[in-house]
């Protein structure tokens, strides 16, 4: 068995993350109720007074139709997500005709795709408490368009919009919120989820990309999804993903919005199997495998709990307790567990070869990019904290800190066509205090230093990496009745475990030779439709590999 770490070492890190997490999360005991408003918050938090409410002239370019600065006399008005004003009949942008009018109450009207009236799903107060207007306040347009944004980002809404409607009363309205629900039950080939996550699993995002990366081969993954579960916005997803070398389930439960509670706080609880091929004990220029041949899988069994909340506008954190048992086997379904390779180095920290692994985590994303779906100018920010609590024969005990800092900058070099022209530019480090298992170390896989094939780079217990990335406008076609917008990117990329391969249990990227860092650089295309992106790159590198790469999705 290992050393065990000295306490110091454990107990700073854990009071570190524990004191950060209940500062963020004390007030949880406090549900129902809503902190005092500052200046910073005022829009966010719902304690905007009729006196803090400007109200600004309305105008119109309507004909023959009024607009006074407290009352309209033209009614219905509708407001969209994109901050327009629409007469619903004749053609108009106006600005804010009806701030200063009071509102006496808020409705939700369930449409269907050609806008006729149906029987919704969602219970009626999951929608307008995304709103921070109330009955017999002052109608405000900036709070409108807040509110309406959010309803239009749940993920059960396909469309929303917001009419004004006349009461017969000078200075009075009623607000009503038009909705286009989605369909509870979805299925893709998508296994995406939202970050930051402070939940382990296969599909739960990471803080930064370099992780217990998985050398699958041809897979092929899939999820189902029930949404709005009883109404309530709550989400229940299976997802898997299977091949020669890969075999993943997860099962997840979220509520995003913890009924009654004025801080948007949310939970998730997931349970997961993973078994695969993981790319640290595969690659290199010496092949090293389990005593019988055979290559190290990675089995995981385990699951967590987390709680998530807005801390601001563009400020999310998340807190997660999980639990996970790690051993190493020579097969998919293999009951044999393997302690260590063929030349004797350690897999596991246990000596029965199965590891038990308690961990306290807490992520946090500051994004301010323009549009999180085709970013072109912005910011994001992502931070992890892990900290592991010893339990069981394996007693481990680490602390791991992970960053990633990704800039969007508009410059416009060249194109082909009309689009955008963007450098992206992405730094990401961590490093780990304490035990280090190969399978929770910074793996620096092939797919993240691109001209590197086989097992990567290296694995260690601090890395950085950098990536400098131009895209451009090709083309734009229609394939099928489908808008295809062509782009091309160049970009470099640069990875390095910074001399710490030799610190992670087993050492098993020093015993298969991998170079600990290197340099990547190419081109390719990508393909983006409404189903999503497809991109083909061509890399080489500086040990003068290269690599044809194909992926679905985007890499930022």
């Amino acid at each position: 068995m290992h050393s065990t770490s000295n306490s110091s070492t454990f107990v700073f890190p854990l009071a570190l993350t524990l004191g950060v997490a209940l500062n963020l999360f004390s007030n949880l005991r406090s549900w129902g109720q809503t902190p005092p408003a500052t200046k910073a918050t005022a829009l966010f938090s719902g304690q905007i007074s009729q006196a803090q409410v400007k109200r600004t002239p309305g105008r119109s370019n309507l004909k023959n139709c009024s607009i006074a600065s407290a009352a309209p006399t033209c009614f219905p008005l509708l407001l969209n997500t994109t901050g327009h004003q629409n007469l619903a009949q004749g053609n108009a942008n106006t600005s804010s005709p009806n701030n200063g009018a009071v509102i006496t109450e808020i409705r939700v009207r369930f449409l269907n795709r050609r806008g006729l009236p149906i029987p919704g799903r969602t219970r009626p107060f999951i929608i307008t408490r995304e709103f921070d207007l109330r009955q017999g306040d002052i109608y405000n347009q900036k709070l409108a368009q807040f509110g309406l944004q959010r309803v239009s980002n749940l993920d059960i809404v396909r469309r929303a919009s917001l009419t004004l409607k006349p009461t017969g009363e000078q200075n009075r309205v009623v607000m009503v919120v038009n909705v286009v629900e989605r369909n509870p039950f979805t299925a893709s080939l998508s296994t995406d989820t939202r970050s930051p996550s402070a939940l382990p699993g296969p599909f739960q995002p990471r803080a930064v990309s370099p992780g217990a990366d998985i050398d699958s081969g041809f897979a092929v993954g899939g999820s189902a999804q029930l949404r709005n579960l009883g109404g309530n916005n709550q989400n229940l997803a299976l997802r898997i993903t299977g091949g020669a070398r890969v075999l993943n389930g997860e099962l997840s439960f979220t509520d995003p919005w913890i009924a009654g509670d004025h801080q948007r706080t949310g939970y998730s609880v997931n349970v997961f199997n993973q078994r695969a091929v993981q790319s640290v004990f595969t690659g290199g220029d010496r092949n090293v495998n389990l005593s019988d041949g055979g290559e190290a899988w990675v089995h995981r069994l385990g699951g967590g709990v987390q709680f998530f909340r807005p801390l601001a506008s563009d400020l999310t954190a998340a807190l997660g307790l999980s639990y996970q048992q790690v051993s190493v086997r020579d097969d998919m379904f293999s009951s044999i567990l393997e302690k260590r390779d063929q030349r004797g180095n350690r897999l596991t920290f246990s000596d029965r070869g199965q590891d038990d692994l308690l961990a306290l985590s807490f992520r946090a994303a500051l994004e301010r990019r323009n549009d999180k779906e085709n970013p072109t100018s912005g910011s994001r920010v992502l931070v992890g904290v892990d900290q592991s609590i010893p339990i069981g024969e394996a007693n481990i005990l680490f602390t791991r800190l992970s960053a990633n800092y990704l800039q969007y900058i508009p410059l416009p070099l060249f194109g082909f066509t009309t689009g955008s022209r963007t450098l992206i530019l992405n730094l990401q480090a961590g490093t780990m205090l304490g035990d280090v298992p190969g399978y929770e170390a910074f793996n620096l896989s092939a797919g993240l230093t691109r001209g590197f094939g086989g097992g990567g780079i290296g694995t260690g217990r601090s890395f950085v990496e950098a990536t400098a990335q131009y895209n451009f406008p090709v083309a734009i076609f229609s394939l099928f009745k489908q808008r295809v917008n062509l782009n091309g990117e160049l970009f470099v990329d640069y990875a390095s475990d910074l001399n710490s391969g030799a610190s992670v249990l087993g050492k098993p990227a020093i015993v298969r030779s991998k170079p600990g860092e290197g340099l990547g650089y190419g081109f390719g295309l990508s393909a983006k439709t409404s189903f999503g992106t497809a991109t083909l790159e061509f890399a080489w590198s500086d040990t003068r590999d290269n690599q044809v790469i194909f992926t679905l999705g985007e890499r930022f």
